[in-house]
């Protein structure tokens, strides 16, 4: 439980304050009233897709170690651990149940962040909803905050990233942009003033972790986005502030960044800014995936009739690698395991990113007979993509030659990301429905589904947490 708030111990605001902040007055000023039909419909299946990837990654080596620091660090409080369904303090939740959306790398991705919004957004706003027991539509509005502020804040921390057309480049993950978010939530459901906002937009951002996103792709492991530490700093920024801590002045208030901003309330991002994931793993993989996709829609391709598959694709793309992967993390930073995953199992989602499947000897054996190449063309579109350029394209092209000497190619195929196409309720239905099996209690699932469908109608969101916790099955680490 958060300590008593002292109003005595706030600090008078500092010069760079007294100008317009377009970032603040959105976060405080945000109502139910303003949000138009088509963001609170993304926002509702934003949170069933989190939900989704919660539960599909709650029994990950990674979410089991989250939730045990969580209840050994915040053990009382008045949100919950979906992991493993214990009572904690806001910032625990959100930590445990951020590490848990992230695990399996089925979650979503958002424009301008180079990575996953939701995993950090939708835990943070349900502990804070816990907390305060937020109105259904008090959860969604926080939600909507969170990615808006997510999109415009992954833009400044990493506005220089798309420039670098270089396999030595690096950017900050997840966390990075993902702690100003959460600040953001915590800020627009306290109920702070601009300038107090503003400190925790400015402490948040300051106080973020580092995060070396391509490091983590060289060396996988538990660390991956940083989604964890992304939520909690955020809490802790939104508290110090409120408390009269103060913080540098945000990126989001520089005039260099003025026009990543001054769009908010007018220009909502969410309908058109998030990719969902159909397959668990990185999405640098998702473009060969599909090209394997066209392939089997024409072709049964068993496994034991591939002689030899040549994925080619762009630098990020091919530095995942193909080496055999020994953990979950090792196998969703990878290319060969996944496209060797789709061609064996038909799928690509948590039961085959899990320890107990990794050195599947039918996998494993695809696995050796990949080959990656990286093509001018792709790179070049690939690049461009990161710009806008309208040229610009995710793609990849895979030939699998069959053991008769038949040679099926894929032609260039497109993973288009924002708006990515298709995503109906029934989709979004069906994936939960996918990813709760065995981690849920089966009955529950439609009355889980019927509440998240519904939950701008609640009263007290915070019902709906308890209900998903009380329908847990007990999971051990994998």
């Amino acid at each position: 439980m958060a300590a008593p708030f002292r109003d005595d111990l706030r600090s008078a605001p500092t010069a760079w304050t007294s100008g317009d902040s377009p970032a603040a007055a959105f976060i405080t000023g945000l109502t139910w009233e303003r949000l138009p039909r088509e963001v609170i419909d993304r926002a509702v299946m934003c949170l069933i897709d989190t939900l989704a990837a919660v539960l599909a990654g709650r029994a990950s080596r990674s979410a089991l170690v989250a939730d045990d620091l969580a209840r050994a660090w915040w053990p009382t409080g008045p949100a919950t651990s979906i992991v493993s369904g214990s009572p904690l303090a806001t910032g625990g939740a959100a930590f445990a149940n951020a590490v848990a959306a992230n695990a399996v790398d089925i979650d979503d991705c958002g424009i301008y962040t180079w990575g996953h919004p939701g995993a950090q957004v939708v835990p943070t706003a349900l502990a804070l909803a816990e907390e305060l027991r937020l109105s259904g539509r008090e959860l969604i509005t926080a939600i909507v905050v969170g990615y808006e502020i997510a999109f415009r804040a992954g833009r400044c921390v990493n506005h220089e990233q798309s420039a670098v057309h270089s396999a030595d480049r690096t950017y900050r993950a997840c966390g990075s942009w993902g702690a100003v978010a959460c600040a953001a939530i915590a800020c627009h459901v306290h109920g702070l003033d601009e300038t107090t906002t503003r400190h925790a937009l400015g402490i948040a951002e300051y106080d973020s972790p580092d995060l070396p996103m391509m490091r983590a792709i060289d060396t996988p492991g538990m660390v991956k986005h940083g989604v964890g530490f992304g939520a909690l700093t955020g809490l802790l920024a939104a508290d110090l502030a409120r408390r009269g801590f103060t913080g540098i002045e945000p990126g989001l208030d520089l005039a260099r960044f003025r026009p990543y901003v001054d769009d908010l309330g007018a220009d909502y991002y969410l309908p058109r800014g998030i990719t969902w994931k159909r397959y668990s793993s990185c999405a640098w993989t998702h473009p060969a995936l599909l090209a394997v996709e066209k392939l089997r829609a024409g072709h049964p391709l068993p496994p034991a009739d591939i002689a030899r598959v040549v994925i080619e694709t762009y630098p990020d793309a091919a530095r995942l690698g193909t080496r055999l992967p020994e953990t979950t993390e090792e196998a969703q930073f990878n290319l060969a395991w996944p496209v060797a995953a789709l061609l064996a199992d038909g799928r690509v989602g948590p039961d085959q990113m899990a320890d107990a499947r990794l050195g599947a000897p039918e996998i494993a054996e695809l696995c050796r007979r990949i080959e990656v190449v990286v093509t001018d063309d792709l790179t070049r579109r690939y690049y461009l993509s990161e710009v806008n350029d309208p040229e610009g394209s995710d793609s990849a092209v895979v030939t699998v030659t069959l053991t008769d000497g038949t040679v099926l190619s894929s032609g260039r195929v497109d993973h288009i990301l924002y708006p990515e196409p298709g995503w109906t309720l029934d989709e979004m239905r069906d994936k939960f429905t996918w990813l709760a099996a065995g981690r849920v209690a089966p009955e529950s699932v439609p009355r889980l589904l019927e509440a998240l469908a519904g939950v701008e109608s609640a009263d007290d969101a915070s019902v709906l947490v308890r209900d998903l916790a009380s329908s847990l099955t007990p999971v051990g680490a994998n």
